[in-house]
Protein backbone atom coordinates (compact mmCIF):
# COMPACT_ATOMS: atom_id res chain seq x y z
CA UNK A 1 0.00 0.00 0.00
CA UNK A 2 1.12 3.18 -0.89
CA UNK A 3 2.69 5.15 2.00
CA UNK A 4 0.30 8.00 2.02
CA UNK A 5 -2.78 6.15 1.84
CA UNK A 6 -1.04 3.93 4.44
CA UNK A 7 -0.62 7.31 6.57
CA UNK A 8 -4.10 8.36 5.91
CA UNK A 9 -5.66 5.01 7.21
CA UNK A 10 -4.04 5.66 10.62
CA UNK A 11 -5.23 9.47 10.49
CA UNK A 12 -8.83 8.13 10.50
CA UNK A 13 -8.56 6.97 14.13
CA UNK A 14 -5.98 8.77 16.26
CA UNK A 15 -6.98 11.98 17.46
CA UNK A 16 -5.32 13.50 20.83
CA UNK A 17 -5.87 16.90 22.24
CA UNK A 18 -3.00 18.38 24.39
CA UNK A 19 -4.73 21.87 25.35
CA UNK A 20 -5.55 22.75 28.64
CA UNK A 21 -8.86 21.51 30.08
CA UNK A 22 -11.44 23.99 31.84
CA UNK A 23 -13.81 22.83 34.52
CA UNK A 24 -16.62 22.60 32.12
CA UNK A 25 -14.43 20.10 29.81
CA UNK A 26 -14.16 16.49 29.29
CA UNK A 27 -11.08 14.47 28.54
CA UNK A 28 -10.74 11.26 26.86
CA UNK A 29 -7.04 9.48 26.37
CA UNK A 30 -7.28 6.40 23.95
CA UNK A 31 -3.74 4.08 22.82
CA UNK A 32 -3.56 2.55 19.65
CA UNK A 33 -1.64 -0.56 17.95
CA UNK A 34 -1.28 -0.90 14.37
CA UNK A 35 -0.23 -4.46 12.91
CA UNK A 36 0.18 -5.81 9.57
CA UNK A 37 -0.46 -9.67 9.34
CA UNK A 38 0.29 -9.46 13.37
CA UNK A 39 3.55 -8.20 13.21
CA UNK A 40 3.52 -4.19 15.08
CA UNK A 41 4.32 -1.73 12.42
CA UNK A 42 3.04 1.64 15.00
CA UNK A 43 1.64 2.81 18.18
CA UNK A 44 -0.25 6.08 18.70
CA UNK A 45 -1.68 7.91 21.89
CA UNK A 46 -4.68 10.43 22.33
CA UNK A 47 -6.22 12.55 24.23
CA UNK A 48 -9.82 14.30 23.05
CA UNK A 49 -10.94 17.40 24.61
CA UNK A 50 -14.68 18.04 24.34
CA UNK A 51 -16.36 21.52 25.87
CA UNK A 52 -19.73 22.93 25.76
CA UNK A 53 -19.53 24.13 22.74
CA UNK A 54 -16.29 23.32 21.09
CA UNK A 55 -13.34 20.64 20.57
CA UNK A 56 -9.62 19.42 20.35
CA UNK A 57 -8.25 16.98 18.49
CA UNK A 58 -4.62 15.91 17.91
CA UNK A 59 -2.03 13.24 17.49
CA UNK A 60 0.88 11.66 17.34
CA UNK A 61 1.94 8.37 15.52
CA UNK A 62 5.37 6.63 15.38
CA UNK A 63 6.57 3.16 13.59
CA UNK A 64 7.69 0.61 16.13
CA UNK A 65 9.28 -2.90 16.09
CA UNK A 66 10.46 -4.08 12.85
CA UNK A 67 9.15 -0.92 10.96
CA UNK A 68 11.20 1.47 12.55
CA UNK A 69 14.39 -0.17 11.88
CA UNK A 70 13.45 -0.32 8.37
CA UNK A 71 12.26 3.61 7.77
CA UNK A 72 11.35 5.97 10.90
CA UNK A 73 7.51 6.64 9.88
CA UNK A 74 6.19 9.73 11.89
CA UNK A 75 2.66 11.61 11.71
CA UNK A 76 0.80 14.37 13.45
CA UNK A 77 -2.65 15.54 13.05
CA UNK A 78 -4.58 18.47 14.53
CA UNK A 79 -7.94 19.48 14.18
CA UNK A 80 -10.04 22.75 16.06
CA UNK A 81 -13.49 23.32 15.21
CA UNK A 82 -17.03 23.72 16.82
CA UNK A 83 -19.62 21.73 18.15
CA UNK A 84 -23.23 22.21 16.04
CA UNK A 85 -26.09 19.15 16.82
CA UNK A 86 -23.96 17.64 18.26
CA UNK A 87 -22.02 16.51 15.51
CA UNK A 88 -18.01 17.73 15.49
CA UNK A 89 -17.47 20.63 12.69
CA UNK A 90 -14.04 21.42 12.15
CA UNK A 91 -12.41 24.91 11.45
CA UNK A 92 -8.68 23.95 11.35
CA UNK A 93 -7.05 20.67 10.23
CA UNK A 94 -3.31 20.00 10.19
CA UNK A 95 -1.56 17.00 8.56
CA UNK A 96 2.07 16.44 8.63
CA UNK A 97 3.99 12.99 8.09
CA UNK A 98 7.37 12.45 7.52
CA UNK A 99 8.35 9.12 5.67
CA UNK A 100 12.40 8.32 6.28
CA UNK A 101 13.69 11.83 5.17
CA UNK A 102 10.37 12.84 3.32
CA UNK A 103 8.06 15.48 5.20
CA UNK A 104 4.66 17.11 3.53
CA UNK A 105 2.48 18.57 5.46
CA UNK A 106 -1.08 20.00 5.01
CA UNK A 107 -2.92 23.18 6.36
CA UNK A 108 -6.69 23.32 5.81
CA UNK A 109 -9.09 25.96 7.11
CA UNK A 110 -12.83 25.95 7.09
CA UNK A 111 -16.03 27.65 7.46
CA UNK A 112 -19.30 26.22 7.85
CA UNK A 113 -18.13 22.87 6.71
CA UNK A 114 -16.48 24.49 3.50
CA UNK A 115 -13.09 24.29 3.01
CA UNK A 116 -11.74 28.09 2.77
CA UNK A 117 -8.18 27.43 2.52
CA UNK A 118 -5.58 24.78 1.90
CA UNK A 119 -1.86 25.15 2.51
CA UNK A 120 0.75 22.12 1.22
CA UNK A 121 4.14 21.72 1.39
CA UNK A 122 5.36 21.30 -0.75
CA UNK A 123 3.26 21.75 -3.95
CA UNK A 124 1.84 18.72 -5.62
CA UNK A 125 3.97 18.66 -8.90
CA UNK A 126 1.56 17.98 -12.08
CA UNK A 127 0.98 13.80 -12.15
CA UNK A 128 -0.14 12.08 -15.52
CA UNK A 129 -3.92 11.20 -15.00
CA UNK A 130 -4.38 13.31 -11.93
CA UNK A 131 -7.66 14.57 -11.21
CA UNK A 132 -8.00 17.82 -9.67
CA UNK A 133 -9.86 19.11 -6.71
CA UNK A 134 -12.74 21.26 -7.93
CA UNK A 135 -14.37 24.17 -6.11
CA UNK A 136 -17.47 21.97 -5.26
CA UNK A 137 -15.39 19.09 -4.02
CA UNK A 138 -14.39 21.60 -0.97
CA UNK A 139 -17.98 22.07 0.03
CA UNK A 140 -19.81 20.44 2.65
CA UNK A 141 -16.74 18.46 3.81
CA UNK A 142 -15.03 17.36 7.59
CA UNK A 143 -11.47 16.24 7.47
CA UNK A 144 -10.64 12.44 8.14
CA UNK A 145 -10.32 12.74 12.17
CA UNK A 146 -13.32 15.10 13.06
CA UNK A 147 -15.76 12.94 10.50
CA UNK A 148 -15.32 9.68 12.44
CA UNK A 149 -16.16 11.11 16.11
CA UNK A 150 -19.93 10.21 15.74
CA UNK A 151 -22.77 11.70 18.52
CA UNK A 152 -23.96 9.07 20.76
CA UNK A 153 -27.58 9.23 20.29
CA UNK A 154 -27.20 8.17 16.38
CA UNK A 155 -26.15 4.86 14.57
CA UNK A 156 -22.36 5.58 13.94
CA UNK A 157 -22.75 3.00 11.15
CA UNK A 158 -25.79 5.19 8.52
CA UNK A 159 -23.39 7.59 7.05
CA UNK A 160 -21.40 8.87 4.37
CA UNK A 161 -18.34 10.28 5.47
CA UNK A 162 -17.11 13.69 2.83
CA UNK A 163 -13.64 13.86 3.81
CA UNK A 164 -10.71 16.69 2.44
CA UNK A 165 -7.74 15.64 3.92
CA UNK A 166 -5.75 18.78 2.65
CA UNK A 167 -4.96 16.83 -0.89
CA UNK A 168 -7.88 14.28 -1.41
CA UNK A 169 -11.60 14.47 -1.79
CA UNK A 170 -13.24 11.25 -0.83
CA UNK A 171 -15.78 9.22 0.74
CA UNK A 172 -16.47 6.88 3.41
CA UNK A 173 -19.69 4.71 2.72
CA UNK A 174 -20.51 3.14 6.12
CA UNK A 175 -22.87 0.09 6.97
CA UNK A 176 -24.66 -1.68 9.85
CA UNK A 177 -22.97 -5.26 9.93
CA UNK A 178 -23.54 -6.37 13.68
CA UNK A 179 -23.19 -6.02 17.33
CA UNK A 180 -19.70 -7.28 18.63
CA UNK A 181 -18.38 -7.84 22.02
CA UNK A 182 -14.98 -5.65 22.40
CA UNK A 183 -12.76 -5.34 25.94
CA UNK A 184 -9.68 -3.45 26.38
CA UNK A 185 -7.99 -1.29 29.38
CA UNK A 186 -10.96 0.94 30.18
CA UNK A 187 -13.74 -0.64 28.22
CA UNK A 188 -16.09 -4.14 28.53
CA UNK A 189 -18.93 -4.05 26.35
CA UNK A 190 -21.24 -3.58 22.77
CA UNK A 191 -19.10 -2.34 19.70
CA UNK A 192 -21.01 -1.47 16.50
CA UNK A 193 -19.41 -2.92 13.86
CA UNK A 194 -19.53 -1.11 10.35
CA UNK A 195 -18.81 -2.40 6.82
CA UNK A 196 -16.23 0.33 4.97
CA UNK A 197 -16.17 1.60 2.04
CA UNK A 198 -13.52 3.70 0.17
CA UNK A 199 -14.87 5.66 -2.84
CA UNK A 200 -12.13 8.39 -4.11
CA UNK A 201 -13.55 12.03 -5.85
CA UNK A 202 -10.56 14.20 -6.96
CA UNK A 203 -7.17 14.99 -6.05
CA UNK A 204 -5.63 11.42 -6.98
CA UNK A 205 -4.30 10.13 -9.80
CA UNK A 206 -7.13 8.08 -12.22
CA UNK A 207 -5.73 4.30 -12.73
CA UNK A 208 -3.04 4.36 -9.89
CA UNK A 209 -2.84 0.90 -8.17
CA UNK A 210 -3.23 1.83 -4.57
CA UNK A 211 -6.17 3.74 -4.69
CA UNK A 212 -7.62 1.39 -7.10
CA UNK A 213 -6.82 -1.99 -4.79
CA UNK A 214 -8.63 -0.11 -1.86
CA UNK A 215 -11.88 0.87 -3.65
CA UNK A 216 -12.59 -2.53 -4.68
CA UNK A 217 -11.81 -3.69 -1.37
CA UNK A 218 -15.94 -4.88 0.25
CA UNK A 219 -14.99 -6.45 3.59
CA UNK A 220 -13.03 -3.57 5.48
CA UNK A 221 -14.32 -3.02 8.80
CA UNK A 222 -14.14 -0.26 11.25
CA UNK A 223 -15.75 -0.94 15.23
CA UNK A 224 -17.36 1.77 16.96
CA UNK A 225 -17.50 2.06 21.34
CA UNK A 226 -19.21 4.71 23.54
CA UNK A 227 -17.22 7.10 25.36
CA UNK A 228 -20.00 7.81 28.23
CA UNK A 229 -17.62 10.57 29.77
CA UNK A 230 -17.72 12.44 26.21
CA UNK A 231 -21.23 11.12 25.16
CA UNK A 232 -19.81 10.28 21.64
CA UNK A 233 -18.77 7.10 19.29
CA UNK A 234 -15.12 6.49 18.65
CA UNK A 235 -13.23 3.90 16.44
CA UNK A 236 -12.10 1.20 18.54
CA UNK A 237 -11.04 -1.13 15.51
CA UNK A 238 -10.39 -1.19 12.19
CA UNK A 239 -9.57 -3.63 9.52
CA UNK A 240 -8.23 -3.55 6.18
CA UNK A 241 -6.72 -6.26 4.15
CA UNK A 242 -3.98 -5.69 1.95
CA UNK A 243 -1.66 -7.26 -0.61
CA UNK A 244 1.06 -7.90 2.74
CA UNK A 245 -1.90 -9.23 4.92
CA UNK A 246 -4.39 -7.54 7.11
CA UNK A 247 -4.09 -4.29 8.89
CA UNK A 248 -5.20 -3.86 11.84
CA UNK A 249 -5.56 -0.82 14.33
CA UNK A 250 -7.20 -1.58 17.60
CA UNK A 251 -7.55 -0.09 20.73
CA UNK A 252 -5.44 -0.79 23.51
CA UNK A 253 -6.64 1.88 26.01
CA UNK A 254 -10.19 3.49 25.84
CA UNK A 255 -11.94 5.19 28.43
CA UNK A 256 -15.47 4.07 27.60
Amino acid sequence: MQKRYFTFFLAMVFCAAQYPASAADVENRTNYTIALAGLPLANATFRTRKGESDYSIDAQIASAGVARLIVDTKAEMSSVGVISDSEFKPERFSFRYKYGKRIRQFHTTFAGGNVTETLMEPKQKKRKNWIPIRPQDLLSVTDPVSGLVMPADRDPCRAIIPVYDGEARLNLKLAHKREQKFQTEGFKGEAIVCSLRYEPKAGYRRGHGDIEYIRKLTNMEIWFAKSGPMNVYAPVFLSVPTKYGTLTIRATRFEG
